[in-house]
């Protein structure tokens, strides 16, 4: 299967995914208001970041090893179920400790939040686990199949849950999304593999739960998942600084056209989750250049109506059009823009063996980002988030270039 049409399930999974997470943050706007719906946004990144950095960090580097096998042997990756789930336990207890180190409004939140949190953390466990299987045998189709499921049911419980629970339903509906659409994925594993019985997957011997594999694999899994929680992290330090120094309110405005601008990425996630595995298993840096021109065509359209009508969507998806809103989302489509062509770059150099390069260039404009915000918020406030985004993006992508262009002349790829 070719990577255009391994990157068309994947963008017709996004576009479904996105329009399931605009539901979802539209019903959160509208039942929560805009100070709720602030914190909401100001958390879900926090959750999304431990998720990745304690869970759904280890399927890439799963993928990245089964690709490599001509026979692959599933058997030799479910003792990995574990270890990910050993792992995101101790993320749940962690996370209630988390509103010291953000400080702030973040420390007026109820610890029954951060608890929820954790709760996250604990079930994205076993649809990581899934996702990492299908990504390594290169069943797209499958793959994307997995976040339609997981968006569909978030949609369908977080009405009833934050109409009833407010901020804590919200993300409990998360939690079960996750669930759900983990019980799925190992359905799909089964029919992949013409596996009758879903235990077979999960018996194990313990003692290879350390083995040098298992270990090896967590090894390659750490720059990952650190560029990764680095990637969300960055992706929302904007929004989780303007709630800690600003509250709930200018969070939510923020929030609104940050969420929009996010619509980029839909089409950039459509190419590099393919890309990932096929660069890979030839080391083609052609397929890095077929990935640009892709994201290019696809995004452009996009970024358009976010430069020149902005209102357009804040006013239909929100009902809320604020002048410092308009001019954060234009600042906030072209910053999106560039790191949608990271967002490859990161892809190609996982695939070519340089995770740690990647983890290197985004955790540079991690820090990068949160100087920049924490001084350009106090003076402009949520604009300076805006603008502080878009110096980091555009410096982010100037350096994944160099460093591609390096690894080229390098190695002659």
């Amino acid at each position: 299967m070719s990577l255009k049409k391994d990157s068309f399930y994947i963008l017709m999974a996004n576009i479904y995914s996105k329009g399931m997470a605009y539901l979802f943050y539209f019903i959160t706007a509208f039942l929560l208001g805009t100070e709720e719906f602030g914190i909401l946004k100001g958390i879900l990144p926090i959750a999304d970041t431990l998720t990745i950095f304690f869970s759904s960090g280890v399927p890439p580097a799963i993928a990245k090893f089964l690709a490599e096998e001509k026979h692959p042997n599933i058997r030799k990756y479910s003792s990995i179920f574990y270890l990910m789930l050993i792992l995101s336990i101790v993320g749940f207890f962690i996370s209630p400790y988390i509103k010291y180190i953000l400080g702030g409004y973040y420390l007026t939140l109820p610890n029954i939040l951060y608890f929820a949190v954790g709760l996250c953390i604990i079930s994205s466990t076993l649809i990581a686990f899934s996702r990492g299987i299908l990504q390594g045998l290169l069943r797209i189709e499958y793959l994307s199949l997995t976040w339609i499921v997981e968006y569909t049911i978030k949609v369908v419980f977080v009405f009833v849950l934050t109409l009833y629970l407010g901020v804590f339903g919200a993300l409990i509906s998360v939690s079960l999304a996750y669930l759900i659409g983990g019980v799925f994925g190992l359905y799909l594993i089964c029919r992949s593999l013409n596996i009758s019985n879903v235990l077979y997957l999960f018996k194990i011997n313990p003692s290879t739960l350390f083995s040098k594999f298992n270990l090896d694999i967590f090894k390659y899994s750490v720059p990952i998942a650190l560029t990764s929680s680095s990637y969300r992290l960055f992706g929302d330090i904007d929004n989780i600084i303007i709630m800690s120094l600003m509250g709930g309110f200018w969070s939510g405005i923020y929030g609104y056209s940050s969420l929009i601008s996010r619509g980029v990425f839909l089409f950039a996630s459509s190419v590099s989750i393919p890309l990932l595995p096929r660069i890979s298993k030839t080391k083609d840096l052609g397929l890095l250049k077929e990935g640009i021109i892709q994201n290019t065509l696809f995004s452009s359209i996009f970024v358009i109506i976010c430069l020149f009508f902005p209102e357009i969507p804040l006013n239909i998806l929100f009902k809320v059009v604020n002048p410092e809103g308009i001019l954060c989302l234009r600042i906030l489509s072209i910053s999106s823009l560039f790191m949608s062509y990271y967002t490859l770059i990161s892809s190609a150099l996982q695939g070519l063996g340089y995770a740690k390069t990647s983890f290197y260039i985004m955790a540079f404009g991690l820090v990068l980002n949160v100087i920049l915000n924490l001084f350009l918020v106090k003076l402009y406030g949520i604009v300076g988030g805006a603008i502080a985004t878009l110096i980091t993006s555009i410096t982010i992508f100037l350096i994944g270039i160099f460093a591609i262009i390096k690894i080229k002349s390098n190695y002659n790829y």
